[in-house]
């Protein structure tokens, strides 16, 4: 998460916020950052991140796995996931002093049940950076799996991502070039007439604009703050524990995700960061509260696959937001319905492995009016408009 600074980073004082060439961004995260960051790449100046925490990041950005999985099933994020983790290996210069990625490697693995599924989807994307075998390897770098495991794709450039560094690169870019972060204050309405955006309003008054781009994660679903304009989003909710440190633990595991069991862990903190990855519907109110059936579900799945690890106590716990469209697509660019309305929403947990291209592909369509890339027609709003 990212925390105000000096000069440029702090809340904006009131008398600034006058402006009709403003565009206003809501929410901070990695949606809202990235898209600000490639805004002031392609020269706009006048671009204010809001952000209604005291810090950006601190929800579904701040929530997740950090994982870099590229190997996803649904082909157009699969292709979209390699092109962004080319910035992640290479950023621009001056975007971080980390390294954005630390590639440990991502093993996706099945057992006989689901190895059809796995083979699909690497028939489905090609990819010559995958390898594909039996689990023989899977077993000599963890023996501490259960038995059962029978096919694996491996990448050796996958691995665990530097949320706050990528977070905090795209802002700080942003801020350098022109743009303002405006934390702790609350978007609570749209503002239009005779069908173009006017602001929006706030927790501490209205704040023109002549663009708004709505990138509030799971806030996105709130249809009553769009002035009628609302589109169809969905929150769901997933938990994530980290186990205490353990011995047996090396921080240079790769990461483990077995297919059609719906767990995957990690190493994390001298322990494992683990998910059952469960999906239930919930309000913006409920996306991080914890529920311990939730929890008893990853220790079970847990004891199931490490068997010998699964007296680990459990060091955190937490839930986050994914959300979602209703075809599951990123929705990306301008409402048909309203001039200068735009939407990075529904980005259903690959917002931070597809967020340099997201960013680029919002920013296309906001300066520009149209995109040329090619996932840029999958993504438009416009499918959701009835």
């Amino acid at each position: 998460m990212l925390r105000a600074e000096t000069h440029r980073w702090d809340i904006m004082q009131t008398g600034a916020f006058m402006s009709n060439d403003r565009i206003i961004i809501v929410g901070a995260g990695m949606a809202g950052a990235t898209t600000a960051y490639h805004l002031t790449r392609k020269g706009e100046r006048n671009v204010v991140l809001l952000e209604k925490e005291k810090v950006a990041g601190a929800q579904s950005t701040g929530r997740n796995a950090a994982i870099l999985r590229t190997m996803i099933p649904t082909p157009v994020y699969y292709r979209l996931a390699c092109e962004s983790a080319k910035f992640y290996f290479s950023p621009p210069e001056g975007f971080s002093s980390e390294l954005l990625v630390d590639r440990i490697g991502v093993y996706l693995a099945a057992t006989s049940e689901h190895t059809a599924t796995l083979n699909a989807w690497c028939d489905e994307n090609p990819d010559p950076d995958v390898l594909r075998g039996d689990a023989s390897p899977v077993y000599e770098l963890i023996p501490y799996i259960a038995p059962g495991l029978q096919v694996t794709a491996y990448k050796a450039n996958d691995g665990i991502l530097d949320v706050h560094s990528i977070l905090q690169g795209f802002i700080r870019g942003a801020c350098r070039s022109g743009a303002e972060l405006c934390l702790g204050r609350l978007f609570k309405n749209l503002k239009t007439r005779n069908g173009r955006v006017l602001g929006i309003e706030t927790s501490e008054g209205f704040m023109e604009a002549s663009k708004v781009v709505i990138a509030n994660g799971g806030w996105a679903s709130v249809s009553t703050s769009f002035d009628g304009y609302g589109l169809p989003f969905a929150p769901y909710r997933r938990h994530l524990i980290v186990t205490e440190p353990l011995s047996q633990v090396s921080p240079r595991w790769p990461v483990i995700w077995i297919v059609g069991a719906e767990f995957y862990f990690r190493p994390e903190s001298g322990g494992l960061l683990m998910s059952g990855c469960d999906a239930v519907r919930v309000t913006t109110e409920q996306g991080e509260i914890t529920d311990h059936a939730e929890i008893e579900r990853i220790a079970e799945k847990a004891a199931l696959w490490l068997p010998s690890l699964s007296s680990a106590g459990i060091a955190r716990a937490w839930a986050g937001m994914r959300t979602f469209a209703p075809d599951e697509m990123f929705v990306i660019g301008k409402d048909p319905r309203l001039e200068g309305l735009y939407w990075v929403a529904g980005l259903g947990g690959h917002g931070i492995t597809c967020a340099p291209s997201i960013g680029s592909i919002a920013a296309d369509w906001i300066v520009d009016g149209r995109c040329d890339h090619w996932a840029a027609a999958t993504f438009a709003p416009n499918r959701l408009v009835k």
